[in-house]
Protein backbone atom coordinates (compact mmCIF):
# COMPACT_ATOMS: atom_id res chain seq x y z
CA UNK A 1 0.00 0.00 0.00
CA UNK A 2 1.11 3.53 -0.57
CA UNK A 3 2.55 4.96 2.62
CA UNK A 4 3.30 8.58 1.78
CA UNK A 5 6.87 9.78 1.30
CA UNK A 6 8.56 7.35 3.70
CA UNK A 7 8.02 3.60 3.38
CA UNK A 8 9.52 0.97 5.60
CA UNK A 9 10.12 -2.72 5.04
CA UNK A 10 11.35 -4.74 7.98
CA UNK A 11 13.46 -7.67 6.83
CA UNK A 12 16.78 -9.40 7.35
CA UNK A 13 19.06 -7.78 4.77
CA UNK A 14 22.61 -6.90 3.83
CA UNK A 15 24.03 -4.70 1.11
CA UNK A 16 23.78 -7.71 -1.23
CA UNK A 17 20.58 -9.56 -0.25
CA UNK A 18 17.12 -9.28 1.28
CA UNK A 19 15.58 -12.35 2.95
CA UNK A 20 11.96 -13.12 2.12
CA UNK A 21 9.78 -16.10 2.96
CA UNK A 22 7.44 -18.16 0.82
CA UNK A 23 5.33 -21.27 1.39
CA UNK A 24 5.63 -24.21 -1.02
CA UNK A 25 4.49 -27.80 -1.28
CA UNK A 26 6.82 -30.63 -0.19
CA UNK A 27 8.02 -31.47 -3.73
CA UNK A 28 9.06 -27.89 -4.53
CA UNK A 29 10.66 -27.36 -1.12
CA UNK A 30 12.61 -30.64 -1.24
CA UNK A 31 13.95 -29.92 -4.75
CA UNK A 32 14.88 -26.31 -3.90
CA UNK A 33 16.70 -27.31 -0.72
CA UNK A 34 18.62 -30.09 -2.45
CA UNK A 35 19.69 -27.84 -5.35
CA UNK A 36 19.99 -24.61 -3.30
CA UNK A 37 18.07 -23.02 -6.17
CA UNK A 38 14.57 -23.18 -7.60
CA UNK A 39 14.37 -26.14 -9.98
CA UNK A 40 11.53 -28.33 -11.28
CA UNK A 41 8.84 -28.87 -10.16
CA UNK A 42 9.00 -25.13 -9.32
CA UNK A 43 7.77 -22.94 -12.18
CA UNK A 44 8.25 -19.22 -12.71
CA UNK A 45 4.80 -19.07 -14.34
CA UNK A 46 3.16 -19.50 -10.93
CA UNK A 47 2.22 -16.28 -9.20
CA UNK A 48 3.71 -16.07 -5.74
CA UNK A 49 3.52 -13.76 -2.76
CA UNK A 50 6.71 -13.31 -0.79
CA UNK A 51 6.81 -11.86 2.70
CA UNK A 52 9.77 -10.17 4.40
CA UNK A 53 8.58 -11.46 7.78
CA UNK A 54 8.61 -15.11 8.85
CA UNK A 55 5.74 -14.50 11.29
CA UNK A 56 3.63 -12.80 8.62
CA UNK A 57 4.31 -15.67 6.20
CA UNK A 58 3.47 -18.19 8.93
CA UNK A 59 0.17 -16.49 9.60
CA UNK A 60 -0.74 -16.23 5.88
CA UNK A 61 -0.07 -19.94 5.24
CA UNK A 62 -1.91 -21.07 8.37
CA UNK A 63 1.36 -22.03 10.08
CA UNK A 64 2.02 -24.51 7.23
CA UNK A 65 -1.27 -26.31 7.83
CA UNK A 66 -3.61 -24.33 5.54
CA UNK A 67 -3.21 -26.66 2.55
CA UNK A 68 -0.69 -29.04 0.99
CA UNK A 69 0.62 -26.35 -1.40
CA UNK A 70 1.71 -24.22 1.56
CA UNK A 71 3.13 -26.95 3.78
CA UNK A 72 6.74 -25.72 3.89
CA UNK A 73 8.07 -22.20 4.41
CA UNK A 74 11.44 -21.42 2.87
CA UNK A 75 13.72 -18.48 3.60
CA UNK A 76 14.98 -17.09 0.30
CA UNK A 77 17.82 -14.61 0.02
CA UNK A 78 17.12 -12.42 -3.01
CA UNK A 79 19.77 -10.31 -4.67
CA UNK A 80 19.24 -6.77 -3.42
CA UNK A 81 18.95 -5.38 -6.95
CA UNK A 82 16.17 -7.86 -7.81
CA UNK A 83 14.29 -7.01 -4.61
CA UNK A 84 14.61 -3.27 -5.26
CA UNK A 85 13.38 -3.76 -8.85
CA UNK A 86 10.31 -5.63 -7.60
CA UNK A 87 9.53 -2.77 -5.23
CA UNK A 88 9.81 -0.19 -7.98
CA UNK A 89 7.06 -2.07 -9.79
CA UNK A 90 4.71 -2.09 -6.80
CA UNK A 91 4.99 1.22 -4.93
CA UNK A 92 3.66 4.24 -6.81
Amino acid sequence: RHCGRICEIRAVYSTDTVRVYQAYNHAIADAAIAAQAFVAPWSNSRMTWVKPSFVWMGYRCGWASKDANQARVLAVDLHRGAFDEMLRGTIP
